[in-house]
């Protein structure tokens, strides 16, 4: 398999054979590099860095490591979080939360193929390669032609109560040039910045599009660490098959989905003995142990009662939020109580493993490897009780529900035109949800 290390400037080349040099026959002098132990210095966190969670040149294949194409093996509409702490009042502030660009979902399957005409010109082999391969479904903004895109990252925070959705437009219908697609994400940032700043809260839920760029920040400013629960949704298709499928028997063993870090797959198993049944018949559906039919969702059935029960948790003003930024925070999806179990339960794991959190500003690298790496201060446990919990939640599952309804399964344009062109629209309904197991993020205070 050629890795992307092995392409050559922008076209695509066939990796050249380069004999090593015999350090035998090599009259350079080499010093030998020396690795340090930092085991015992403090734990610097770092941020994500921009990047999507997506490949924009192409949502319905999978990217292969020599640029070709394979089929889909998963679709993952949205990424969504649960906030498990507040955030800071101050919109300025850093506080190691999600930041993104907002806006850019729109234009961003335009953007790429336009930027490469500008950089690269019309040959449609000049295509953007990746820096580093971290998955197929994934871009890092991390070239010299991706700096001037950062000045247009923002916070995210609630809808102001003041918040009035624009006028229809048709303007993102006619951009034909990469400066068009900068003029527009330019122009929606200014519009994110008038807006009255409402913090996200304990219990918030937060989606956002794969098409927008976005990261964790560099820095934790704030005096109170920061942690979200990262919780998605597949949609019931064959592409998620094998991966429901998957996740349906590591639930059983505590074995940790196998896109993650190997490194702690046995986390869970030295502190807990076993996941908890499925009690509930959305929780047996969402894990596959049951089969999404036409009777599981008809009028008056249990999950059409849930739907019902809970259809004001998203709102018409949060689906055209969403259309307009790329993003939307849904208010007290969760109640405080279980966010706090969740954290508290984290907690107590994590010293039990070895890394006493509540030692903050005194807590070493090598405590902190106990249950995490270096990537974006991601925690490596997925199977705690409180993740399993909110993971049972319907006014999650009905939030997403209608969300998916209005964009990736809606077949009718929106005020702005944005895109949700899916092909699988007819093979999905957005009722039939499998779950996406994910991890938790705690930022600590970087204050003394």
């Amino acid at each position: 398999m050629i890795s992307n290390a092995d392409f050559t400037g922008p076209t695509y080349k066939k990796a050249n054979n380069r004999k090593k040099k015999n350090n035998k026959e090599s009259n350079i002098s080499r010093t030998t590099s020396v690795k340090i132990d930092r085991s015992a210095e403090q734990i610097k966190q770092n941020g994500t860095g921009l990047h999507l969670d997506s490949w924009p040149y192409n949502l319905w294949e999978k990217l292969f490591h020599d640029y070709t194409y394979v089929p889909l093996d998963r679709f993952r509409p949205f990424q969504s979080m649960v906030c498990l702490t507040d955030g800071d009042s101050n919109r300025n502030i850093k506080e190691g939360g999600l930041e993104l660009i907002p806006g850019f979902h729109a234009i961003c399957e335009k953007y790429f193929p336009l930027n490469d005409i500008k950089l690269r010109g019309n040959d449609t082999n000049n295509i953007r390669t990746k820096s580093s391969w971290v998955s197929s479904y994934h871009l890092g903004f991390d070239k010299e032609e991706d700096q001037y895109l950062k000045k247009f990252i923002r916070k995210v925070q609630r809808i102001p109560e003041d918040w009035k959705a624009p006028p229809a437009s048709t303007t993102l219908c006619n951009i034909t040039s990469v400066e068009e697609c900068v003029n527009h994400v330019k122009l929606i940032g200014e519009e994110h910045d008038s807006l009255t700043y409402v913090p996200v809260k304990k219990g918030d839920f937060i989606f956002f599009d794969i098409r927008s760029p976005h990261q964790n920040s560099d820095a934790n400013e704030t005096k109170t660490a920061r942690s979200v629960f990262y919780h998605a949704y597949l949609l019931r298709h064959a592409c998620n098959e094998k991966t429901i499928n998957d996740l349906k028997e590591r639930r059983k063993t505590l074995d940790h989905p196998k896109d993650f870090n190997s490194k702690f797959s046995n986390m869970e198993k030295k502190i807990m003995s076993a996941n908890e049944e499925l009690d509930t018949e959305l929780s047996k559906l969402l894990f596959n142990e049951k089969e999404w039919t036409n009777e599981v969702i008809e009028r008056d059935s249990e999950i059409d009662k849930i739907l019902r029960k809970y259809d004001e948790i998203l709102t018409e003003r949060h689906i055209q939020f969403y259309h307009r930024f790329g993003y939307v925070v849904v208010e007290n999806a969760v109640e405080t109580s279980e966010c706090d179990d969740l954290l508290n339960e984290f907690l107590g794991a994590s010293t039990k493993l070895g890394c006493p959190i509540d030692k903050k500003n005194e807590l070493t690298n090598g405590e902190w490897r106990n249950i995490a790496g270096n990537f974006g201060a991601m925690i490596e446990f997925y199977w705690l009780k409180g993740q399993q919990n909110i993971r049972k939640s319907e006014k999650l599952y009905t939030a997403t529900v209608k969300l998916l309804a209005n964009t990736w399964c809606c077949k009718q344009d929106n005020l702005w035109n944005v895109p949700y062109k899916c092909p699988l629209i007819e093979e999905v309904n957005p009722k039939c949800l499998w779950l996406y197991i994910d991890r938790l993020n705690y930022r600590l205070s970087e204050q003394k």
